[in-house]
């Protein structure tokens, strides 16, 4: 039988030789581990950083602030002659002729159309002899009527006959009256059968030929009149307001431009536009009628703040907008609020002063806090 006490001991001396290796390897690998350690720091010591990064360039301005700022605002309208008439009779009949075409000039009380008067001819000579027969009548009625007021001097007649001598005269004499006002009726409608121009113009279009049966205020033409035109446009009445009698406005057109100036503003607003319409007189050659053309005007609003590009502000939270700044060699930003946009340009108000140095453009490459370097922007479209 074993001693159980050389079985201890050598269960002890293996277990303390285990620990002893193990403890060995640890050590061998720590060595190591700080051998690599020091090769590595020798390496990296021996290898060039990098070069730190450059300072961002960016293009900057100072801002200039205003106290006002000018809109600019375009109202369309038409051209139009200053009297634009559309010719008609005032009575109805049928056409005989038709003496005008479109685009022939006319001067004033020159004949456009004329209607049939074969009836009108024939009623006023026959009210004409109706007059001669009764005229005849009355000078007969005369001539009894004096003798029988001599023949009542005398003692030969009564006063009852000379009373109805006169009786009779006088309604001869009035029925002569009576064909006298249908006579002078007659030759006012012969009158108004024959359509003249009210005013030297420009036939516009012939509606009617020869033939028609014309209703009475059937337009048989339209004639425009000759002269300088107008330009017709409904206004904001704020900016109506702010108008004067002969002041001068740009009216722009398919063709160029032309210089007017107002002639008439309409004191009442138009039911339908809610617009107050006003009449510009036109100055240079005629445009065709009823051409199309926009009148420029600008209002000034009162307000502080500056004019910026567009590419200087950046979106910010909740709808709001940034403006970014150069502040000790820094991005800092600046609130600002859009108060008009023109084209490429803002008017804006915010927290920033007169002078602030602004980045114009490129705020998407730089960031608040950032370091950059402020160059001075080329000048900007105000």
């Amino acid at each position: 039988m074993s001693d159980p006490r050389s079985s201890l001991w050598r269960r002890a001396a293996r277990t303390t030789g285990r620990l002893g290796l193990t403890l060995g390897i640890i050590a061998i690998s720590a060595a190591l581990i700080l051998a690599g350690r020091s090769v590595l720091a020798q390496r990296s010591a021996a290898v060039t950083g990098p070069e730190p990064a450059a300072v961002t360039p960016v293009a900057t301005r100072p801002i200039e602030m205003t106290d006002h700022y000018e809109v600019t605002r375009r109202f369309s309208g038409q051209f139009e002659a200053r009297q634009e008439t559309a010719l008609a009779f005032e009575r109805a009949g049928t056409i005989a002729e038709v003496l005008i075409r479109d685009g022939d000039t006319v001067t004033q009380n020159q004949p456009i159309a004329r209607l049939d008067t074969r009836l009108l001819e024939a009623e006023a000579k026959r009210l004409t002899a109706q007059r001669a027969g009764l005229e005849a009548q009355a000078e007969l009625a005369r001539r009894t009527n004096a003798r029988q007021a001599e023949l009542r001097e005398r003692g030969h007649a009564s006063d009852q006959r000379v009373d109805d001598t006169s009786l009779a005269l006088a309604q001869l004499e009035a029925g002569i009256a009576e064909i006298d006002a249908a006579l002078t009726s007659t030759q006012v409608n012969l009158g108004k059968s024959v359509l003249t121009a009210p005013f030297t113009g420009t036939i516009g279009a012939r509606l009617v030929d020869a033939g028609t049966i014309a209703a009475p205020g059937s337009p048989v033409a339209t004639l425009l009149q000759d002269g300088a035109p107008r330009f017709r446009a409904g206004l904001d009445p704020a900016l109506a307001e702010a108008l004067t009698l002969g002041d001068p406005v740009e009216i722009t057109l398919g063709t160029g431009t032309r210089t007017a100036t107002l002639a008439h503003l309409s004191p009442e607003l138009d039911t339908m536009t809610r617009a107050r319409t006003a009449l510009f007189d036109v100055d240079g050659p005629a445009p065709p009628s009823r051409a199309t053309g926009e009148v420029a005007l600008t209002q000034r609003i009162e307000a502080t703040g500056a004019w910026i590009p567009l590419s200087a502000l950046r979106q910010g939270p909740r709808g709001t907008w940034i403006l970014l700044t150069v502040e000790d060699g820094a991005v800092a930003t600046e609130a600002a609020e859009i108060l008009h946009v023109q084209g490429a340009r803002a008017f804006v108000r915010g927290t920033f002063t007169d002078g602030t140095e602004f980045i114009t453009g490129g705020t998407h490459r730089v960031v608040p806090g950032q370091p950059v370097t402020a160059e001075e922007a080329l000048a900007w479209a105000r």
